[in-house]
């Protein structure tokens, strides 16, 4: 008897130590669980706040790209309004000048006849009225030098060095003086001077050598 109930006791032990050891592995596999849905979400978070750097990055650039698309945009703007401007008496194939540019100081404006430039300038005179004339010499012409650079108040030629007083511009015919435009070959409306294309024309061959040195 006494044998029996120590086989039964150690039974006993023994169960009692399997109930233990699955009871630890049951709160191990527990705290293991537990852990891993702590980890989820961190792990979910980090994803989260990477994806949303990687877009922040992504929209910067993206905005600094247009920022500089824009600078190239408005570069691109500004030679196109340029080359129109320089266009425009192409284009209407006659010379066009905006009475509010002309000013003491000279201002220049080509025309192409076939190939060869014919230039005009205009200027006010001390009196303010606006003057205009072929930018060469009537006596020098067909010379690479018959052409004039104003100096203060006079224009002066560059072939045979005669001085002409800017009041006079647009006046005078025949002479050592720029061949003037009188009011015969230009229209002026609205602010705005056309000069005569067949007037332009009509002096080509006096160009033909204009500043071919």
């Amino acid at each position: 008897m006494s044998g029996k109930k120590t086989n039964q006791k150690n039974k006993s032990a023994k169960n009692n130590v399997v109930k233990q050891s699955d009871e630890r592995r049951s709160n191990a596999k527990n705290i293991e669980n537990k852990n891993g849905s702590r980890i989820l979400p961190v792990i979910a978070g980090v994803v989260v706040v990477a994806a949303v750097a990687a877009v922040a990055v992504t929209r910067f650039a993206g905005s600094g790209n247009g920022e500089e698309q824009s600078v190239s945009n408005s570069s691109t703007s500004d030679a196109q309004t340029t080359d129109t401007q320089t266009a425009d008496n192409q284009s209407t194939g006659t010379i066009v000048i905006d009475t509010g540019e002309i000013g003491g100081t000279a201002s220049y404006y080509d025309y192409d006849a076939d190939g060869t430039t014919v230039e005009a300038l205009a200027v006010t005179a001390s009196d303010g009225a606006v003057r205009l004339a072929l930018n060469t010499c009537q006596v020098c012409q067909g010379s690479p030098y018959a052409y004039f650079v104003q100096e203060g108040d006079s224009f002066i030629c560059q072939n045979c060095g005669n001085a002409f007083s800017r009041d006079d511009i647009g006046l005078e015919a025949g002479g050592c003086n720029p061949v003037p435009v009188t009011e015969e070959y230009y229209e002026e409306s609205d602010g705005v001077i056309t000069i005569s294309s067949n007037f332009l024309e009509e002096y080509k061959e006096s160009f033909t050598n204009w500043k071919k040195v």
